[in-house]
């Protein structure tokens, strides 16, 4: 019996880190919220469901197994909406394997579970405790074990029996639910280190836009992209103005708001599917997939103009305006081969930087 339980145990532990990692891919999370709930709910009912596969078979009628855990690891980590469907399920699911007075004591268990795990829930989330998900999970489990002793007890009448299975239950059921706790929690602590190390390494830490990195890795795939398929690809190279002069007058912290305001301003002046990325100090850059010369001279111009007129908070009673260089270059239009866009667009821009500043110097055929 205790050697069924451990099976179980493991099963779960199996199935709740393929889950974990389906979820992860599908970025879940972010999907709309009616479709997360749906999806969440009927993977934990559908893990209860394989879980009843490798249950104990205490009588002719009596199957034992830990299907409550997939519905407290829900209520835990991810909300009671999914739990309740989860339980739903596995109720319905139990009815699959017979329509006996033990399917029906096993709806009361669900249902009295699921209703204590909200009732957990509910209370911890309004304790000194409410983030810590072991104690939570502890209680949980223990409040399982109880209800569980009082069912199975109607069920089973061989007291020989009866004391085995509870015993071997309580020692399984805390040791998978904890297990399982402690299991969740790690893999969503590594997955959330491993997502955000990703991120910082294509993020620029201070403006959220992309970095050089992520600039060469888009504007690689993009040239390949424009080579093989004849599309136009244009560039934007941009330089604040003066920017030493910022950091001179008003510090490095004023100059890093700055910074961090005007990639919203250029985020704001171009399309959705632009790329915009700061490319080190005070450069930016914009990447203009399928943009012809003249849209994307026209893009530039608004940019900058949006920056002229927009008002650079430095304080809660004081603001700065500044303005920004650009240059521009289009392949195939202006450049013929993709290798030169970058160094052409860089040229132009400190062309525009040294014929006056706050202006677009775009490239023409033969620059």
């Amino acid at each position: 019996m205790l050697t069924d339980l451990f099976v179980n145990m493991c099963v779960l532990g199996s199935l709740v880190f393929m889950y974990l990692q389906i979820r992860i891919k599908l970025k879940l999370e972010q999907k709309n919220r009616i479709i997360s709930i749906l999806v969440d709910g009927f993977a934990g009912g559908l893990l209860g469901y394989f879980l009843m596969f490798f249950s104990i078979q205490v009588s002719a009628e009596t199957i034992v197994d830990l299907r409550y855990v997939p519905v407290m690891l829900l209520i835990i980590y991810i909300g009671v909406p999914q739990a309740v469907i989860s339980a739903i399920l596995i109720i319905l699911t139990r009815f699959m394997f017979g329509f006996t007075t033990s399917a029906i004591a096993a709806m009361v268990l669900m249902t009295i579970t699921i209703i204590g795990f909200v009732i957990i829930h509910k209370l911890c989330k309004s304790a000194d405790f409410k983030k810590n998900a072991f104690k939570q999970s502890f209680s949980m489990i223990i409040f399982s074990n109880i209800v569980f002793s009082i069912i199975i007890s109607y069920l089973v009448k061989d007291t020989i029996v009866l004391k085995n299975l509870v015993f071997s239950f309580w020692v399984v059921s805390t040791i998978g639910g904890l297990t399982s706790v402690v299991f969740v929690s790690y893999i969503r602590k590594t997955q959330y280190l491993l997502m955000k190390y990703e991120k910082d390494s294509t993020t620029d830490f201070l403006t959220g836009l992309n970095n050089v990195r992520q600039f060469d890795n888009v504007w690689n795939t993009l040239t390949t992209n424009a080579t093989e398929k004849e599309e136009r690809l244009s560039l934007l190279m941009i330089d604040i103005d003066h920017f030493k002069h910022v950091n001179d007058t008003y510090g490095h912290p004023i100059g890093d708001k700055i910074l961090i305001e005007l990639g919203k301003v250029l985020k704001n002046s171009t399309r959705s599917f632009d790329i915009v990325s700061r490319n080190g100090g005070e450069e930016f850059s914009v990447i203009l997939p399928d943009c012809p010369h003249q849209r994307a001279i026209e893009i530039a111009e608004r940019i900058r103009c949006a920056v002229e007129q927009h008002k650079f908070k430095i304080s809660p009673k004081e603001e700065i305006s500044i303005t920004v260089s650009i240059g521009v270059a289009t392949y195939p239009e202006t450049v013929s081969d993709t290798v030169q866009i970058v160094n052409t667009a860089d040229d132009c821009l400190y062309t525009a930087k040294r014929t006056g500043r706050n202006r677009i110097c775009p490239s023409y055929i033969g620059s």
